[in-house]
């Protein structure tokens, strides 16, 4: 799939306005295709619901259903409900409103630091060429560099980085990789359709959810590879599964995201 390849400034996007108890707004840079990026809304919505939250508790996951495209002309207005906070976990709830009503709503969970084993199974994958060593590109206001991968499976994959300095907040590095993980994703659901029906432009498609697992801590301003696979299409819906790394081979983070697809339908021609 194609994407959008325009350089944005990013500096603004984790400045949220408290505009009430447990509610936060935030504003879009003015992407080109007319709507506000999924991954910025996710992100700012972690953000909001990170506000909340002890500075001792880490987030572990995130879940997002996507309900409606966001306005860019328009604030971002996150609700944040405290479903619980545990000794061990807190959870919450944000929804993600605009004028025309819900556009997300996420849940999202934090577990405070905790002794244990740690280890790794899954494995960098072979033959990725270092990003200095590709063309580099802008995607959604963040750095990107595309890496070519054989067709079968089904498979996006590309190095990823948040353009900004985030500083030593780890909470600010979880909503950088928040912003990046719906990058590719849908590129990966798109390899998953018929080949004859894949040219440019002859579909049209959505993120529907989205889920992260923060496996450790990562910092989003340095290169991420996101390595999202594609596991086919049962009617419109198609799912990718992805796994990101540092350049050491650090396994940080899983994505996992549903996608709508549909063939666009042409127009007949008037004779």
């Amino acid at each position: 799939m194609t994407f959008d390849n325009q350089q944005l400034d990013l500096r603004g996007v984790f400045d949220l306005e408290p505009h009430g108890p447990d509610t936060y707004v935030g504003e879009s840079p003015d992407y080109s295709w007319g709507r506000i990026y999924g991954g910025l809304v996710v992100a700012q919505a972690l953000l909001a619901a990170t506000k909340t939250v002890n500075p001792d508790y880490g987030v572990h996951s995130l879940h997002a259903y996507f309900i409606l495209g966001g306005d860019l002309r328009e604030p971002v207005r996150y609700e944040v409900d405290r479903v619980r906070n545990g000794r061990s976990f807190t959870t919450r709830r944000v929804v993600a409103r605009q004028s025309a009503g819900a556009i997300l709503t996420l849940e999202c969970s934090f577990q405070v630091d905790e002794e244990g084993p740690n280890t790794q199974s899954t494995t960098f994958p072979r033959d990725i060429p270092k990003p200095e060593d590709l063309e580099q590109e802008w995607d959604a206001g963040a750095e990107r560099c595309d890496i070519e991968t054989p067709d079968d499976p089904p498979r996006s994959t590309c190095w990823g980085r948040y353009p900004e300095p985030l500083g030593d907040d780890p909470a600010l590095h979880a909503c950088g990789l928040a912003y990046l993980s719906d990058m590719n994703a849908m590129s990966a659901v798109h390899e998953s359709f018929p080949g004859d029906t894949r040219e440019e432009g002859s579909t049209i498609g959505a993120s529907l959810d989205h889920s992260i697992w923060f496996q450790r801590p990562v910092r989003s301003d340095e290169w991420l590879l996101l390595d999202m696979r594609g596991h086919g299409m049962i009617g419109s819906r198609g799912l990718a599964t992805g796994l990101v790394f540092q350049r050491d081979g650090t396994h940080v983070a899983t994505i996992v995201q549903e996608g709508l697809l549909r063939k666009v339908k042409k127009k007949p021609v008037a004779k």
